[in-house]
């Protein structure tokens, strides 16, 4: 018997799991083993009390093996898992809309003399100007709702406009449209590249490539892990999902796995380690950062919004929000109507907690001091 009991393999692990300094963090490992056997943790020899263990490490980079080994008369065994040390660990928050492509056509079709003129996006800078909010909006390449439009028809009159907010505003890849659903649940890596890619030339045309961000979740949140390596190639290093339960399951090798629903077919043990706590994983395997978010304003009104923030719990430094963008437009069947009030209200709440803005791609979750 060997186990580590206090941190999972690809826990992310900040000054609240221990005691960091400029070089390091030290933090305590606890576990069990056979009550006779010599454990190490690192090669340094474990305190004992019955089964338990305990020793300390310092994390000196940003990933992090460590070994626990037991040896006994009945022969040595070792456990080995990867952590992160999220350097530098600040109180900091991101906004994402995903399905977005109506507030371009509304600025194709209407033409205003700025794109802050326009409903969505006008707010949107009124948020920012008061919060410093950041916004990244995921876009789809063609509207399924009005059939008349695709980022084909945006005009690059607006290029310098979007280069001008580009600290605060920017765009990144969500699907090809948003029917049929979950796209790329069983598709190809060659057809979520070419989706991706398609979008990510439209962004340049019309709005810079400094304007586009690598993606952190596409549409639905699943796809297979082994297609994960398309959307890094493309500068991808984390991605989010809802995790909202086990309600699919996959076979493999000759047994049923439960994974989670909008959740890039995890297994269900990953889906609950994330939803408690704001948790983030690292999957050594994929060499990816996993995370969810905290709300979704299309989901929770102002009160539930209250709610959410006033729970959380005071070490949480990374407070994901997310909506639609589609729940914002009078003409959308599912209009909600404080859509917009919502999401100045999560800013809000996160601004009011010293949330520092941040794009959740850089570095980990916005945490740039690796780097």
């Amino acid at each position: 018997m060997l186990e580590i009991t206090n941190f999972r393999d690809g826990a992310v692990l900040t000054r609240h799991h221990g005691i960091e300094t400029e070089d390091y963090l030290e933090i305590r490992i606890e576990g069990l083993a056979d009550p006779q056997a010599e454990v190490t943790v690192n090669g340094v020899p474990a305190e004992r009390f019955d089964r338990q263990f305990s020793a300390s490490v310092r994390l000196t980079q940003k990933i992090n093996k460590i070994t626990a080994a037991a040896s006994d008369y009945f022969g040595e065994r070792t456990l080995t898992i990867t952590v992160m040390w999220d350097k530098k660990s600040y109180k900091r928050c991101y906004f994402f809309f995903d399905d977005c492509c109506f507030f371009l056509r509304d600025i194709t079709r209407l033409k205003p003399a700025s794109i802050f003129d326009t409903m969505f996006l006008g707010r949107l800078k009124k948020i920012h100007d008061q919060y410093n909010s950041k916004f990244l909006l995921n876009l789809f390449y063609a509207d399924d709702h009005h059939k008349d439009f695709t980022l084909a028809d945006v005009p690059e009159d607006y290029k310098e406009e979007f280069q001008a907010n580009k600290e605060w505003l920017q765009l990144s890849f969500h699907a090809k449209s948003e029917f049929p659903d979950r796209p790329y649940q069983h598709s190809d890596g060659a057809t979520l590249a070419a989706d991706h890619d398609l979008i990510y030339n439209e962004v340049c045309r019309f709005a810079g490539p400094e304007c586009f961000t690598p993606p952190m979740v596409i549409h639905w949140a699943m796809t297979n892990p082994e297609n994960f390596r398309v959307l890094q190639e493309r500068g991808t290093r984390c991605l989010t999902g809802g995790y909202l339960g086990s309600i699919v399951s996959v076979t493999e090798k000759a047994h049923t796995v439960e994974v989670t629903d909008i959740g890039y077919h995890y297994e269900k043990d990953v889906a609950c380690y994330l939803m408690r706590g704001g948790r983030m994983l690292y999957d050594r395997k994929y060499d990816i950062l996993l995370g969810t978010n905290i709300l979704c304003c299309n989901y929770n009104d102002i009160d539930a919004i209250n709610k959410i923030f006033a729970k959380l719990p005071a070490d949480q430094d990374v407070v994901g929000l997310m909506t639609h963008e589609q729940y914002s437009f009078p003409d959308y069947f599912n209009y909600i109507p404080d859509h917009l009030d919502r999401v100045e209200e999560a800013c809000r709440l996160a601004a009011e907690r010293g949330c520092e803005p941040v794009w959740g791609p850089d570095g980990i979750w916005g945490n740039k001091a690796w780097e």
